[in-house]
């Protein structure tokens, strides 16, 4: 394996080179930001980095992507001037000591944790994580609302009940059969659009029970733009809906 460089539009891409038995010069981001490519022994290298040069901009999108996920997933000691994303903004955490109610707030930018002990890291983050699932619910019902309008100007669905949980692998399901929807507790980090796509998307389960022609052809009469909307949470690569 072999390190190399291209430059795009003044970035610089560092990318390993590994010489293999494939038939096809392969590229991808790892988990760590780090760029691979594979190629057959007998490619030149010249072929191999106009290759990479035109996958450019797919590369450092990916690598972004990568770089927001861990900023999302890592642990945090929730002190003063940590950044916590909420719906697609990112605020300034601020901690303040009270001797009286602790609460966890959002004002003029900036996300307050009021606790008895700012070294207290796991009553600070049953605060916000409590705040963020309360902020969950109100989000996500608006959103429900919405969309179950726009399907009911076509079809009479009626109004489902939400469950909110962390799923690994999916960021919505639907169970039509029992009248409910789940969504993942993290969509709360995207913006609004991201998590109508969501609702909508599993709304029109109750329609179309398969990811088949029909089921894309209502969701873009209902949501027109609904791919881009899914562009932004397919970044997650993990997760599907």
């Amino acid at each position: 394996m072999k390190r190399h460089t291209i430059e795009h539009k003044g970035r610089v891409i560092p990318f390993v080179l590994q010489r293999k038995n494939v038939k096809n010069i392969n590229l991808r981001v790892c988990q760590d930001a780090s760029v691979m490519v594979s190629a057959p022994e007998k490619v030149p290298y010249d072929y191999i980095e106009q290759f990479v040069q035109k996958k450019a901009a797919w590369i450092l999108t990916s690598i972004y992507k990568v770089e927001q996920k861990k900023l999302l997933t890592r642990e945090k000691d929730y002190k003063s001037g940590e950044i916590i994303d909420y719906l697609g903004r990112q605020y300034r955490l601020a901690v303040y000591p009270v001797s009286g109610k602790e609460e966890a707030c959002l004002n003029r930018g900036n996300l307050y944790l009021r606790v008895h002990d700012i070294n207290d890291v796991s009553r600070k983050e049953a605060l916000l994580s409590s705040w963020i699932r309360e902020q969950a619910g109100i989000v996500f019902h608006d959103s429900l609302d919405r969309m179950l309008a726009l399907v009911n100007s076509h079809f009479a669905v009626d109004r489902p009940k939400i469950t909110i949980r962390d799923m690994k692998t999916r960021w919505g399901s639907c169970s039509w059969n029992r009248q409910k929807i789940t969504l993942n507790s993290r969509l709360i980090h995207f913006p609004r659009e991201q998590i109508d796509y969501v609702v909508l998307h599993e709304l029109a389960h109750f329609i179309h029970q398969k990811h088949d022609r029909a089921f894309y052809a209502f969701l873009s009469l209902l949501m027109p733009d609904w791919k881009s909307r899914r562009k932004s949470l397919r970044g997650e690569s993990d997760k599907q809906v």
